[in-house]
Parts: structure tokens; C-alpha cells; sequence
């Protein structure tokens, strides 16, 4: 249905009014039409009319709230590679896809502090991503510089981190990977850890 919208829909359109679906809510699934305006959900119920709005046969589809992709990579420089989608052709397709959000991993270069990588990040998603956004913190270089930064990541919306132990350029030692996860662990972040050792 996502496809379809993408594809026939003025994605523009101040209003677009999609009739005659079923919406799929966490409670349950019902025949309703839903009324979008600019980037909006303002109206979903039976019968909705709007003199203004692009209207949109979805009869015989599924319309389900969007789905969250909480494990992207894009434009991001690893193994003498760079991923195949930056964040305009990535979240694209992913909304094309019905994912609405997605979160990406912001990824520090050794030697650079988190907040620098964290801002690198922005740079790359502001004003190219399709989709609302968040990051994840990959933590390729760890250190008491770094431990006392994590405050500050909380503080500009990051609660979970990623740690490494392949790839030269992103691994952590044992020492440092412990340090990290005993530190997060008193913040109460969620910690993915990439585990090869």
C-alpha cells in the first residue's frame, strides 16, 4: 500500500485522504479512512470527507501505523568500504517500504569524541533524510575523555550503544568493552555488542 502511494500520490499534496482501507491498530483491525495533512496523520474514522484532499482508493488494503527500522547503516565508511545507501536513497526506500523511522548508527572515528560523531551524523541525515530519524552510538574508541561524555549523549537523546570486537578500525579491547558496558550499565543504556572474540 506504502508502494503505492509513493508511486501515485502527489507526496506534496497539502492533504491526501486514503479511503476505504483497513487500519491496523495495536488493539485492532477496522475499515477506515484516514485523512493526512501535509506530513500529518489529523483524522482517522469512517466516512471522513475533505473538499481539499487528494482522495486515494486504498479499499482491499491493509494501512498499518509506520513500522521503525532500529538497525540501519547508512553512509557509513567500514572496511575500506562505504555502504551502498546514504540517507536520501535509504530512507526513500524505506518509506516507500512503510518504515517511518529509522535508527542509524552514529559511529566514532578513533580519536574523535562523541559528540563530534554524533554531529558528524546530523550532518549527513539533515535535510536528506525522507524519514524522522535517531542514532544509536557506535563507540570505536574508548577512554576517560569518552566515559565522561556519555552523560552528555542522554542528554541529546542517545540511550543506546554499539561496541565492536571486529574490524581494526572499531574494535575495543576487552578492558575497554568492559569499562564501557560497567559504565552504560550504571545509565541504563541499551548496549548491542558486534561479538566475534
Amino acid at each position: 500500500m506504502i508502494t503505492s502511494i509513493c508511486t501515485d500520490v502527489e507526496m506534496n499534496s497539502l492533504n491526501i485522504l486514503l479511503r476505504g482501507g483497513t487500519v491496523v491498530s495495536a488493539i485492532n483491525a477496522k475499515k477506515q479512512d484516514v485523512l493526512i495533512s501535509g506530513s500529518k496523520i489529523v483524522k482517522v474514522g469512517r466516512f471522513i470527507s475533505d473538499k481539499n484532499a487528494q482522495v486515494v482508493d486504498v479499499s482491499g488494503k491493509l494501512i498499518f501505523p509506520g513500522f521503525i527500522d532500529a538497525h540501519t547503516h547508512f553512509d557509513l565508511e567500514v572496511s575500506d568500504t562505504v555502504t551502498a545507501d546514504d540517507f536520501e536513497s535509504g530512507t526513500r526506500a524505506a518509506v516507500c517500504g512503510g518504515t517511518t523511522t529509522i535508527i542509524d548508527f552514529a559511529t566514532q572515528n578513533n580519536g574523535e569524541s562523541l559528540s563530534t560523531a554524533l554531529n558528524n551524523w546530523h550532518l549527513k541525515a539533515f535535510a536528506k533524510s525522507s524519514c524522522d530519524y535517531a542514532f544509536h552510538m557506535a563507540v570505536s574508541d574508548f577512554n576517560d575523555g569518552i566515559k565522561e561524555e556519555l552523560p552528555a549523549m542522554f542528554e541529546q537523546g542517545v540511550s543506546s550503544f554499539k561496541a565492536y570486537m571486529t574490524y581494526d578500525a572499531m574494535m575495543l579491547n576487552d578492558e575497554d568493552l568492559f569499562s564501557l558496558l560497567s559504565s552504560l550499565k550504571d545509565m541504563g543504556a541499551i548496549v548491542g555488542v558486534h561479538c566475534e572474540n
